[in-house]
């Protein structure tokens, strides 16, 4: 017959359990603190893509460490965003300058994204759009956003019932770096500079090392991200999972023009050239 396990062995194994934990917790935050520094190095001042979400909100939280910060959000009016990134950033005591889509404004900046990313998937322009206006609109030189946290941190809920979730966030780390390249090149076309600080080598590389149920779980998404987020005092640990397409209101609002001309929305992505042509 099997016995129990002691109070005092359960006690044992808690404990080096929770100290597992906050190990892994401590070695993220040391790469990301390591990866930020490095980028930041020089510079009086960087910008911050920011939504007020988990991944934004410790990106600038760490890179106050080092320089000052000034976050930039691009929003359509009523959106998610719009209603959360103020409060948050006053709670974060972050400089915030909040950037408005206009319905007019999509057509324009959702071309870019094409043409930047080389593609008319709607997803991938609906994300992409709010960094490149951030981007557009910042004063300083250097921008920080979160790209690669989702991938590298479990954050979409596709992973939740995944087969093989470590091997769809490596795929889906491959895409985000390819368009991560892009938008950098964007960057400097603006005469500006793009970083991701994420998806530092060593930080792939740790995150890689753990496993699978420290990001993703039945229980929920971004687990030692949100343990980090804690470290960091940030109210932020328990905002829930929000796309930047869905919470900035940019895809809703691409879908609100597809049906105003009658088409789907990958044929109005599609035909935005075509359309830019037009109207010119």
């Amino acid at each position: 017959m099997r016995r129990m396990p002691s109070m005092r062995a359960m006690v044992f194994c808690h404990r080096r359990l929770v100290g597992r934990h906050d190990m892994d917790a401590t070695g993220a935050l040391g790469l990301l603190r390591k990866s930020v520094g490095e980028t930041v190095s020089g510079k009086a001042a960087v910008s911050v893509a920011y939504s007020g979400g988990l991944d934004s909100s410790v990106l600038a939280a760490v890179a106050k460490e080092y320089t000052r910060v000034h976050c930039y959000t691009c929003v359509v009016r009523g959106s998610f965003d719009a209603r959360n990134a103020r409060s948050r950033a006053e709670s974060e005591s972050l400089d915030l300058t909040v950037i408005e889509l206009t319905t007019e404004d999509i057509p324009g900046i959702a071309l870019e994204a094409s043409t930047v990313l080389g593609t008319s998937n709607p997803t991938q322009l609906a994300y992409t759009v709010p960094v490149l206006v951030a981007l557009k609109g910042s004063k300083e030189q250097l921008m920080l956003a979160g790209h690669g946290a989702d991938e590298l941190f479990g954050g979409y809920a596709k992973y939740v019932a995944a087969h093989d979730p470590e091997q769809m966030m490596a795929d889906d780390l491959d895409k985000m770096l390819r368009e991560g390249e892009a938008i950098a090149n964007a960057a400097i076309a603006l005469g500006k500079r793009a970083a991701f600080p994420f998806v530092s080598r060593e930080m792939i590389e740790y995150m890689k090392s753990l496993p699978v149920d420290r990001k993703v779980s039945a229980s929920g998404r971004k687990i030692l991200l949100r343990e980090v987020a804690r470290m960091l005092d940030l109210q932020s640990h328990d905002i829930p999972k929000k796309a930047a397409q869905y919470s900035s209101g940019v895809l809703k609002e691409m879908r609100k023009l597809a049906r105003s001309e009658g088409v789907s929305l990958s044929d109005w992505t599609s035909h935005l050239s075509d359309n830019r042509e037009r109207s010119s």
